[in-house]
This record gives C-alpha cells, structure tokens and sequence, in this order.
C-alpha cells in the first residue's frame, strides 16, 4: 500500500514537472516492479508491455479511427456540416448555437478527438456566433459542449481505449454510445434554445433568411458523414464487421472522400493527414504502454485488491461507491487528460465495479460521460484551454463558464444514465453476436 501511495505521488510530481506521461507511466511503473520484484521482473515487464500493449487486431481499429477524422477534417467535412445545420436551424432561438452542436455531433461521427472537435468548430462558429452579437459565454459554451460529443459519439477512440484496458467488446462499446450521444446533442440543443428565451441578448435572432432549395442545396455535401457512420454502425450492429474491420472500411470512404474533394491538392492533404493521425496515434499507443507498465506496479503492489476488500468491508450501497468512484473523475479531470485519466483509473476501479454486479459495458459509457465532464472543468480543462488557443482574444474565465453551463447539463444525463441502464444497454443487446 506504501508503495502504491509513493508511486502515484512521484508519477503526480513528475508530471507537474512537466515530463510526457507516457514516460512518467513508464519510469514510476519500472522503478516500483523493480524494487518489488527485482530488475528480472521489471525488465521483463518492459519487454511484454509492447506485446500485450499493441500487438491485437483490436488496437488496429485506434489509429483508423484517427485517420478517419485527420481525412474527413482535410475534405471539409465540418464546414459542410455547419452549412447545412446554419440553413436549417439558423432561425430557431439560439439557433446558431444549436448548429454548433448539431454540426459538432455531424463532426463527431467522423472524429473520435472532443478537443479536435471544439477547436475544429470554434473555428468555423466562434466568428459567425460573434458577428450576429452572441455572447461569448453562449458561443465558446457551445463549441465545447459540441466537442465533448466526440468521446460518446462512435467512432470514439475513448471507448476504444475503455475496451482494451478492460476486455469488455469494443464494438458494443462503440454502439453504446450512439443513444447517449443522440440524447447529450438534444439536451445541448434544448439547453441552448432555453438560454435564448431565457436571456433573448445572449443570442439574437438571425435576420438571414434561406430559401429551400439554398437548404437542400446543402444537404447533398453532407453524403459523407452519413457514408461513414453508417457503414461503421450497421457493419458493426448487424456482425458483419468487427470494430477494427468497420474503421478501416470507414477509413477507406474518407480516404475517397478527400479524393473528391480536394482533387489537385490530394497529396498534400493525404501526407498531412497522414503525418497528423501517426503523431497522434504513437502519443497514445505510448500512453497505453505505460499505463500497462504502471498498472502492474499497482497489481504487484496489491491496491487493486485492497481497495476492493476495503470498499466490501465499507457495506456501503452499491450506488454510494459507484457515486464516489465518478466524483473522482470530475476531481481528477481539473489536472489529467482524459485518456490519462481512463488509462489509470480504470485498472483499479473496473474490478471494483464488476464485482459490485455492474454491467462493465454500461460502466464505460458512464466512465467516458464523465471524462468529458472532467475535460472542461477548471482549472485545467484541456477542452477550455483548447477553445482558448483559437479565440484568444476571449477570457478564459469567460470560456469555462460557458462550458460549465453545459458541464451541468451533462452531469444531469449522466444521472439519468445511472438511473435507467438500458439508456446504454438496449442497442448492444439487439447486436449480434
């Protein structure tokens, strides 16, 4: 237990002094197995991280569904997104702001990154909402909310990463999400449209006007994303695919895709992509060893059993423990990334929660709501600062309280996820097996 308590102080110390976590997951890890167990163990410790870390078919489906987003950002897949959701919804209260959601959510199908997602349409939305007098509260609120979608919405590389750390089914994982997700962009929305008639000068009423056939002029741009998700969700509910087989069939209609689109800078938007979605993807395959190599300390050490006997001893509710375990996401979530955040929790708590009698399937959708919660809370909410880099010009209080508004409204889905399971559970039990 002393061990433990020293190793996550020392990885906690190392990491406000600024080291990459994955190296800090690495060295902490390799240092407590060695005192522990010896060098012999913790060298080999090392060695198999990479094995068991990387080498699956299931990894495979992370770095494609990168790729899918790295491509569908260079074709122009949000800007599209946003056209069509300014045409159609542009007029309802708010409506500017319920287009940033909805074209996140669009977005969001096709890219797995919530930070990649709210800077992408802060982009696009930040100087629209702006000139037509929104607050920036509302608009920089907006964009994060819309970002969050990301991480529920398939393909998520956080449900990805969920099922690898836990062995639970990556494809059910990812159809999970799908309900959960439709329900955060229609609260978003509400939230918005509410905020607009509650306070008419935080988001007036667009005076442009569209025609029909400007709106469905529109729609026809937007083939892609439909393209994507669609192959992604019906190969994966119907069986016919598996999670790794759907990302690369869906990597292969964006690679088409940017063909389209870009025509004669077609190389040049596929090497960027490319190099974008490789950099990425080996920041998180080192994450996800290091966390391997650091959650073997912890079992080395006995704190996964411990806590587990500790918490049984407690005769506490189960839904008391389940409670305390998601406060620590909104706690961590002022100082991680949320992939950190998932890659060390996770190991300690998901055998806490299981032996509760908790669908670990539902866990992780609650698991990843909450990482989203946690990516906009101050004072380090990586999301905020995100939003931050592309509107600096906008205060950064003033940014996290725009995100906080939307941070309640999702802690209230997360409670009603808690409450009725089969929010999650139904379209996973109607896949196939």
């Amino acid at each position: 237990m002393i061990v433990s308590l020293i190793a996550i102080l020392v990885l906690f110390l190392l990491i406000i002094l600024q080291m990459p976590i994955s190296f800090s997951l690495f060295i902490v890890g390799f240092a407590g197995i060695w005192y522990l167990k010896g060098f012999d163990v913790a060298n080999s410790v090392i060695h198999l991280a990479p094995l068991s870390g990387v080498i699956s078919s299931d990894v495979a489906a992370l770095p494609l569904f990168i790729l899918i987003g790295a491509f569908a950002l260079s074709a122009g897949i949000a800007r599209d997104g946003y056209t069509a959701a300014r045409l159609w919804l542009g007029k309802l209260p708010g409506g500017l702001g319920v287009a940033t959601v909805a074209a996140s959510s669009v977005f969001a199908a096709c890219s797995g990154s919530s930070t990649a997602g709210a800077v992408t349409m802060g982009k696009l939305a930040i100087p629209e909402m702006r000139q037509n007098r929104y607050s920036d509260t509302l608009s920089v609120g907006a964009c994060g909310a819309g970002g969050l979608l990301a991480s529920m919405i398939p393909p998520s590389g956080m449900m990805v990463l969920y099922g690898l750390a836990t062995g639970e089914s990556i494809s059910k994982l990812l159809i999970a999400g799908i309900i959960p997700g439709a329900i955060l962009v229609l609260a978003f929305s509400f939230g918005i449209i509410a905020i607009a008639k509650i306070k008419p000068s935080a988001a007036p009423v667009v005076k442009e006007t569209y025609t029909w056939k400007e709106k469905f002029g529109a729609l026809p741009k937007t083939w892609g994303v439909f393209a994507i998700f669609g192959t992604i969700f019906f190969g994966i509910f119907t069986g016919f695919f598996t999670a790794t087989e759907a990302a690369a069939w869906g990597a292969l209609i964006a690679l088409i895709l940017l063909v389209i689109r870009t025509r004669k800078g077609f190389f040049k938007s596929f090497v960027s992509s490319c190099v974008e979605s490789a950099s990425i993807t080996v920041s998180l395959l080192f994450l996800v060893l290091g966390a391997y190599v650091f959650s073997k300390l912890l079992v080395f050490a006995g704190l996964p059993g411990m806590i587990s006997s500790t918490v049984s001893d407690l005769n506490l509710s189960p839904i008391i423990i389940m409670l305390g375990i998601l406060a620590t996401y909104f706690i961590l979530g002022m100082f991680l990334d949320g992939v950190t955040m998932l890659l060390l929790t996770i190991p300690i708590y998901y055998p806490i929660i299981t032996d509760l009698g908790y669908d670990g399937l539902w866990f992780g959708v609650i698991v990843v709501a909450m990482i989203e919660v946690g990516m906009v809370s101050p004072p380090f909410g990586i999301v905020a600062y995100s939003l931050k880099s592309i509107a600096p010009e906008i205060d950064i209080f003033r940014i996290f309280k725009g995100c906080m508004i939307f941070m309640v409204i999702q802690l209230v889905i997360v409670i009603l996820l808690l409450i009725f399971p089969d929010m999650v559970m139904w379209l996973p039990d109607l896949m196939s097996n």
